[in-house]
């Protein structure tokens, strides 16, 4: 590879431990020959204990965020996506874009401060339905959403309607979710008024938390006073909970209870980054639950010039434990790293991290906090003062205070912005898992994506709970509401532990505009689900004489097989004697191996170069459904409706005997093989 770098020190992650400990290195070794660099995905640090401001409009989404080159003068920065990592040659592959390509970076002391991830798709429907809170586009878009729902809430004329769109539920009662859920119901309450057909009854805030009281790691009377003053707002609180799916307009929580949320955040689910968690189980390095195990010193043992920081890695605690994955932790972590290779540099001993925490705070909203500092326990408007004051003095850099400052005066005369800003961060091809009995979506609900079945099965089932069509790997769904109003028709749930991939209606839009061959295509899938009633309806036309009849009594005998090793020569001329749509393959004793499909067979040979004397074995095999020759005639019906199929293959114990197709069920004639 030409393009690539070596550094003295290499700090992967722009948080609060990757930056601090850069800047630390920085003033502890003033060689200019000692080159450091900083890896981020993104070019500046976001101040995160402040992005529920940016939700309520208090702070401007610009005044969280400090760019990474300004406030790390000295230090080499580099944005990129981690393809590859090394931790013992300390060597790291990037992904730089698409006209750089990919990039590699070399050095002597290698420092992990990737942080963690969130993982929301252990929660049935959560991946797609949510809003997270993890970056500045998470807080824009989710205001927006908040601003927008008001919109159309205006212009609604049906009470109830309005309700629907005006519900909002937070998941988690930690910081984030105790201040997001203030934070939204600050926001509507203060804009409320410049929305003449809304009412003050239109609206509701609810969040869900696990535990008996909100802000567990705090004072257990400080959390009590959270959720009471939060309840004198007029949030509604489900504790004791947690959710077991969401849909576009339900949040099924695990006691069955089922909750109306037209929009949804996520604070839970917090995860360990996977590159940190991937790479300790392949090179043999010790991890903690997905963090990586750190000594005091914040050194990887037994790995020299390895370091972490901050929540992808588990540092003890002086006192026993680890250290919480927070802000406060990570900023003095990143310090003291940075300290340290300053110290191995001047042949200094390092030094322990012993930092045990001065206390926390969080905002509940209505210029009330909470706060335990020191020991002592603060809440009301004295804490809220606090909190402002504490989290200015943590900005970085002198201007950032300042506009924050004026910001905050500012928002305490005049009302806060309601302008609708869309943004559009989020990634349009999400992965989620369902457990067996999830429920995806319910019939009625809006229609918002576009399904593939990865593993497991899913069931599509109508109203009064009857089997429409049972998808397995490799199977689609959700095209029919989406070619149609965006409804859907019927429900989907997971008959046994499932991973889907989910594409957004707005992609699935451009797809189908984009590839007339993709659309037509969908276009047939959507007419294979029907309901009971049209099963019935469909089946009601098989002539009376052949209800009481089977399989067997009219599937056709005389089929175009072909051999399991036959050459592909043999075959060919096989197909074009016989020109049939689908061919079964049988071995020696006429057991069915699979199907060929006559194009998919012509699109191999074309695109595949076939060896003299090779045989059929590695053609492409067609999805067939297979059905016993003791099946009655309307199972077997239903079977092909069920499936989207017009034609079932007869087989008998592993032996194929026939093919039957609709046609022959309705006493019609149709091309059998």
């Amino acid at each position: 590879m030409n393009n690539q770098r070596k550094l003295d020190v290499l700090i992967l992650g722009g948080g609060f431990a990757g930056v601090y400990a850069a800047k630390a290195i920085r003033k502890a070794v003033r060689d200019p020959s000692f080159r450091v660099g900083i890896l981020s995905d993104e070019n500046h640090m976001v101040f995160q204990p402040m992005l529920p401001e940016v939700v309520g409009g208090s702070l401007a989404p610009r005044h969280v965020v400090n760019p990474i080159r300004r406030i790390s003068k000295g230090v080499e920065c580099y944005r990129g996506k981690v393809k590859e990592l090394h931790l013992k040659e300390k060597r790291v592959r990037i992904s730089a874009g698409r006209h750089t390509g990919d990039v590699e970076f070399r050095c002597d002391q290698l420092v992990l401060a990737l942080g963690a991830v969130v993982d929301t798709s252990r929660i049935p429907g959560m991946a797609e339905h949510a809003y997270l809170l993890r970056n500045v586009g998470d807080a824009m878009k989710l205001r927006a959403r908040i601003i927008s729902r008001m919109e159309e809430a205006n212009l609604e004329v049906d009470k109830a309607r309005r309700q629907k769109l005006l519900r909002f539920l937070v998941v988690g009662g930690g910081y984030s979710g105790v201040e997001t859920a203030g934070q939204i119901l600050d926001l509507i309450k203060s804009i409320c008024r410049y929305y003449t057909q809304i009412d003050s009854d239109d609206f509701s805030v609810s969040l869900v938390h696990s535990r008996d009281h909100v802000l567990p790691t705090l004072h257990e009377k400080l959390g009590i006073y959270t959720g009471e003053v939060l309840k004198e707002n007029g949030m509604t609180l489900h504790m004791g909970h947690r959710v077991r799916s969401v849909t576009a307009g339900l949040v099924t929580l695990d006691s069955g209870e089922e909750l109306e949320a037209n929009t949804v955040v996520c604070t839970v689910g917090n995860a360990p980054h996977p590159l940190i968690s991937g790479v300790c189980r392949e090179e043999g390095i010790t991890d903690e639950r997905g963090r990586i195990v750190v000594d005091p010193t914040l050194q990887v043992p037994g790995q020299e010039g390895l370091w972490a920081a901050g929540d992808c890695a588990s540092v003890p605690m002086k006192g026993g434990g680890f250290c919480p994955p927070n802000a406060q932790f990570a900023y003095r972590q990143g310090v003291e790293l940075g300290k340290n290779i300053g110290r191995i540099r001047k042949g200094e001993p390092t030094q322990s991290f012993d930092f045990t925490g001065l206390g926390e705070l969080a905002v509940i909203g209505h210029r009330k906090a909470v706060a335990e500092i020191m020991g002592r326990n603060f809440n009301g408007f004295l804490a809220w003062w606090m909190w402002r004051t504490i989290y200015l003095s943590k900005l970085p850099g002198i201007e950032r205070r300042l506009r924050v400052t004026l910001e905050w005066t500012i928002e305490l005369f005049f009302p806060r912005d309601i302008n609708l800003l869309t943004p559009q961060y989020t990634s349009p091809l999400r992965e989620m898992y369902l457990t067996a009995g999830d429920v995806l979506f319910r019939g009625g609900e809006p229609a918002y994506s576009f399904y593939m079945v990865k593993s497991g099965s899913v069931d599509i089932l109508d109203d009064n709970g009857d089997l429409i069509k049972r998808l397995g790997p490799g199977q689609h769904f959700g095209e029919r509401a989406l070619l149609a109003d965006r409804v859907w028709r019927f429900t989907a749930q997971a008959r046994e532990d499932s991973h889907l991939v989910s594409l957004g209606a707005q992609v699935f839009d451009t797809l189908m505009y984009a590839s007339g061959d993709l659309a037509g295509l969908l276009k047939g899938t959507a007419t294979a689900y029907e309901t009971g009633e049209g099963v019935r309806e469909i089946s009601s036309n098989i002539p009376e004489e052949r209800r009481s009849l089977k399989a067997a009594d009219l599937m056709n005998r005389s089929l175009c097989t072909l051999q399991e090793h036959m050459p592909v020569t043999e075959a060919l001329t096989l197909l074009q004697r016989e020109r049939h749509t689908l061919y079964p393959v049988v071995d020696g004793e006429g057991c069915l191996c699979g199907a060929i499909r006559r194009g998919g067979f012509y699109e191999w040979i074309r695109s595949h170069k076939v060896q003299p004397g090779e045989t059929i074995d590695r053609a492409p095999v067609a999805p067939i459904l297979t059905v016993p020759p003791d099946l009655p005639v309307p199972d077997l019906m239903n079977r092909l409706i069920r499936e989207g199929r017009t034609r079932a293959l007869v087989v008998e114990e592993g032996k194929l005997v026939g093919v039957v197709t609709v046609m022959d069920l309705l006493g019609g004639s149709e091309d059998v093989a």
